[in-house]
């Protein structure tokens, strides 16, 4: 274990080391492997051919985001007509691409939606490949930019693309998150009043506590400070998908009898019902980067036990930001309306949202009246989006929940 643990931070200041070169003489996507298309709406291997429009949403700290909409079924419910809108939060170290790296058009959520009847919307948070602007140039090209955390992406990202989906319809929208998107959404209820524009919550694997992670590379790096270390290298940001990296992942997963699905469950617990002939898919889309700031906010949850704000290392600082001298906790039993209607799906196996926490963040809420859950005994963590059989064991409920609370 001490090996892994000691190649993991080899690997995470020497990738760290060349992002930070790259980000300084200008990063772009040319240095990527494979070369990344300039949305997913351009891109049928994703879209499976369904209509897709791209809009650009600016936060009110100035970050330009990306977000994609699917408005209309090639078999059910064509044209626009008045649907109700769905909105889709991906997880850390992708985008919103990863909700359509699978085979068929018939495993992928949002187009499984789409034919459901729903307006679909997805989003990309600040720091992802589509979302790597900022209303002033001076802070889009330089270290600033990478100055966030979770708490950030919760603040304001949910609601400017919320808002966004609010103004386009005139519906209150249907939250769907996976992973650290449920990690948002739980944090943005202390922030903004969700509840007034937001009707239900569908939360795949849900991610508030972190005591029981069983990622092993994960919780060592946490609890070596990999995260504070790195940032006092003055490194902003980790981008895995760069040279070498990126190519020598891309043909170790393509040698004849690799599965890298199976490499891929040393992080995320063994996914029960993945393709392996979707491996290059999710290689062409992921990893997408993460600002060194969010990794070290996780890495102090995970260390803590305690679902809370960043903690900046000093009574000083953190009275200058949150005007009290530790990182706030975040409430979510008060700030959760109790007949706010949640469904939580979780899985036995997942090694990052522990069927543990999850239920230490369904005790919390036990005197809540509107809440479901889904368990899935032999499902990990990619399980949820990437699962041949999610379409039949999963989806059909989170639509039924949907349509049930409309």
């Amino acid at each position: 274990m001490a090996v892994y643990g000691l190649l993991m931070c080899a690997v995470l200041f020497k990738v760290g080391v060349l992002v930070h070169s790259q980000h300084n003489i200008g990063h772009s996507n040319h240095s990527k492997y494979p070369p990344d298309l300039s949305t997913i709406c351009f891109d049928d291997s994703l879209t499976k051919g369904y209509k897709c429009e791209d809009y650009n949403v600016i936060t009110d700290d100035g970050y330009v985001l990306r977000m994609h909409r699917f408005p209309e079924g090639r078999i059910n419910y064509p044209g626009r007509r008045n649907k109700p809108p769905v909105y889709l939060q991906h997880g850390i170290l992708v985008d919103a691409a990863n909700w359509f790296t699978v085979s068929h058009a018939d495993q992928a959520l949002p187009l499984i939606l789409v034919e459901a009847g729903f307006d679909v919307w997805l989003g990309n948070t600040r720091g992802t490949r589509y979302s790597r602007k900022h209303v002033s140039e001076n802070i889009s090209s330089s270290d600033d930019y990478w100055d966030f955390t979770v708490s950030e992406m919760g603040k304001y990202d949910l609601p400017a693309f919320i808002d966004f989906v609010n103004q386009h319809t005139g519906q209150k929208v249907h939250f769907i998150g996976h992973s650290l998107g449920t990690t948002q959404f739980f944090a943005a209820f202390s922030e903004w009043k969700v509840e007034e524009k937001v009707k239900t919550a569908t939360l795949l694997s849900p991610i508030a506590f972190l005591n029981h992670i069983r990622a092993h590379f994960v919780v060592i790096s946490a609890k070596a400070y990999i995260g504070e270390i790195a940032g006092t290298f003055g490194i902003p940001f980790v981008d895995l998908k760069v040279q070498p990296l990126s190519a020598i992942t891309y043909a170790f997963c393509n040698v004849p009898g690799i599965n890298c699905w199976e490499v891929f469950s040393k992080f995320s617990g063994p996914n029960c019902c993945m393709n392996a002939s979707t491996v290059n898919l999710y290689l062409h889309n992921w990893p997408e980067a993460a600002s060194i700031k969010t990794l070290t906010h996780l890495s102090q949850n995970i260390r803590t036990g305690i679902f809370s704000k960043y903690d900046y290392g000093n009574p000083a600082t953190n009275r200058e930001h949150y005007g009290v001298p530790e990182a706030p906790v975040y409430d979510i039993q008060t700030s959760i309306p109790k007949d706010f209607p949640l469904l939580f799906c979780h899985g036995g196996l997942d090694a990052l949202a522990d069927p543990k926490d999850v239920q230490r963040t369904l005790s919390i809420l036990r005197s809540h009246r509107n809440i479901h859950e889904i368990y899935v005994d032999n499902y990990a963590h990619y399980d949820f989006i990437n699962a041949m059989t999610a379409k039949d064991v999963l989806y059909p409920d989170v639509v039924n929940f949907i349509k049930a609370h409309d």
